[in-house]
């Protein structure tokens, strides 16, 4: 059950993504943040839409093979929760609580007594579920280069997107290139590190630690160049698109006569829709 909740949470850890970050919602007073208290609203909505669907009539029989009583069900409730919430990496508070619990964990200094052994493997336990789904999480930047440069291409795009509909402070171009360096040298080969140095993928952590530490040598060679791609593709083609809009426009027309007539004239009104600020 607890292999299987780490599988599923992998699966719908980002379902209804809204393309823009946990900040962006709580700065625009989304619904979604008003309903998850600002805390961890995308990892949440998933949880709970993933949770309903689940629910339904027509997996009655798929939940009976998952659990087999009301305690593994809150108990898969949970253990799906708390993997999901783990992909929250942007809240301080709750990095602050990983950190502390990975150095109790592996502390050097072995518990002595039987209830502090047990506690100490279920720590554990918690500990490496978290990293394995925070792995999974970016488990691009784990792969090969040209897997990388994929998904690191589609995130640009659902980053500019969110630029351009004003859902971004900053344009992400100006800093995509530095930004990638320090977050492979402040999170990602750190995190390769510690599925090293907890074993969970055996004698594989270290291709994954490999191909973490290649991949941020390749950003730094050829970084700057796929960036320039990047822009070239998804900003200056827009822009150029925009201005050949404008050309396409009719000319502006002269102003209407509005001497009178001796015809009798019809008066339009045009009414706009009525457009809601909040999204549905």
């Amino acid at each position: 059950m607890t292999q299987f909740s780490v599988i599923l949470a992998a699966l719908v850890h980002d379902v209804d993504h809204l393309g823009i970050s946990n900040a962006q919602l709580i700065k625009e007073d989304h619904k979604l943040a008003k309903i998850f208290k600002k805390q961890s609203i995308a990892e949440q909505n998933s949880i709970v839409l993933s949770w309903e669907i689940l629910m339904d009539d027509r997996f009655h029989d798929f939940r009976r093979t998952i659990y087999a009583d009301t305690y593994e069900l809150e108990r898969f409730r949970q253990l799906m929760t708390n993997t999901v919430l783990a992909t929250d990496i942007f809240d301080k508070d709750l990095s602050a609580i990983r950190k502390k619990r990975w150095e109790m964990a592996f502390a050097d200094v072995p518990p002595t007594d039987p209830q502090s052994t047990k506690d100490n493997v279920n720590r554990k336990a918690t500990i490496v579920i978290e990293h394995l789904i925070q792995a999974s999480d970016v488990a691009h930047t784990m792969q090969h280069w040209h897997i990388y440069r994929k998904w690191n291409e589609r995130l640009f795009q659902e980053m500019m997107v969110a630029y351009k509909a004003g859902r971004m402070p900053k344009n992400p171009a100006e800093s995509w290139y530095q930004g990638e360096i320090g977050f492979f040298d402040n999170y990602i080969i750190p995190l390769a590190k510690k599925l090293k140095d907890c074993g969970v993928f055996g004698v594989a952590s270290d291709e994954y630690l490999n191909y973490a530490t290649e991949n941020r040598r390749e950003w730094e060679e050829k970084g700057k160049f796929f960036v320039a791609e990047l822009i070239k593709k998804y900003v200056d083609v827009e822009e150029e698109k925009h201005e050949e809009e404008k050309v396409g426009e009719p000319a502006e027309q002269p102003e209407a006569d509005t001497r009178p007539r001796t015809s009798r004239r019809m008066s339009i009104t045009v009414l706009s829709p009525h457009l809601d600020s909040e999204e549905a």
